[in-house]
């Protein structure tokens, strides 16, 4: 079962028994029935509009987490789909809807709500010591959240493949060398399980290896990284645009292809380790 979906069946006492008699716990409810039994968690929201739907929906579940459990990191995830709630809602709102044209103004007023929920939020997450709070702070251009960041590096608090990539953000334009050591080190965290980290971490990790190696002029390695890109559609340099950029012998780009294929299946099945990388400076020296 989801682990989302499992956890929302757990509620709160005063929720337990409406609840089970709308939808029982072998399926969540309803957003409907979440607002009939618990309105203020869709208090402001284009509730009864088609539009962005799917963005209010999750909010309204993550509003239920913070309610369940109001602990910072389900804050943030309340706080961060807010704001994709809002991204939808401020495209929509200027629409005018064909029928009941008093929707327009609830979709106004349900951005302004947007506003005022983030505000709030980030205001009771000013203080929080999460590592992930914290990266998310300084990543939305809370400078004084930096030096707390920081201060976790090299302890286990930031060992996430998420927090890794943060960390190599704020390396690229200041140590090159070390940025690639931790890209790889996130890329190591993995385990092949986390279907965000796959969607959003893994593919600008892959990205950046690739960039980042041919800034040190690393080249060998910056076409390897390409080829891992290619095994997840990213858009890198590839066919013959990348090999003017690595005039490489033949040789070389078949045993680095084969490698790059190897890798990508490896960080896919969460078994990446950077000792690979070994295998591939003696395979290309060996094709030197």
């Amino acid at each position: 079962m989801d682990l989302r979906l499992l956890t929302r069946c757990f509620y709160p006492l005063g929720l337990i028994a409406s609840l089970l008699l709308l939808a029982g716990c072998e399926g969540e409810p309803t957003t409907n029935q979440v607002c009939e039994t618990h309105p203020e968690l869709c208090a402001g929201l284009n509730t009864g509009d088609g539009q962005c739907r799917f963005e209010r929906s999750d909010l309204i579940f993550d509003r239920l987490s913070v309610y369940q459990n109001p602990t910072d990191m389900n804050k943030l995830a309340e706080l961060k789909q807010t704001k994709v709630y809002l991204r939808c809602m401020e495209l929509v709102a200027e629409i005018e809807p064909t029928t009941l044209k008093e929707r327009k103004t609830k979709r106004t007023e349900a951005v302004y709500h947007a506003y005022d929920a983030i505000e709030r939020l980030e205001n009771e997450l000013k203080e929080s010591y999460q590592p992930p709070v914290i990266y998310y702070r300084w990543s939305q251009g809370d400078n004084s959240a930096l030096p707390q960041f920081l201060k976790l590096e090299g302890t286990r608090h930031l060992e996430t493949p998420q927090l890794q990539l943060g960390l190599a953000t704020y390396y690229v334009s200041r140590n090159k060398a070390k940025t690639v050591e931790i890209l790889l080190h996130a890329l190591s965290l993995y385990d092949g399980d986390n279907d965000t980290v796959r969607k959003e971490v893994i593919p600008e990790a892959i990205k950046s290896l690739a960039t980042t190696n041919h800034a040190l002029k690393r080249f060998e390695h910056a076409y390897l990284w390409a080829k891992v890109g290619e095994s997840y559609n990213l858009p890198i340099a590839r066919g013959d645009r990348l090999a003017r950029l690595y005039p490489l012998t033949e040789q070389q780009q078949k045993s680095l292809q084969r490698l790059a294929f190897e890798i990508a299946a490896a960080i896919e099945d969460g078994e990446f380790e950077a000792t690979l990388l070994q295998a591939i400076d003696k395979e290309t020296q060996a094709s030197s």
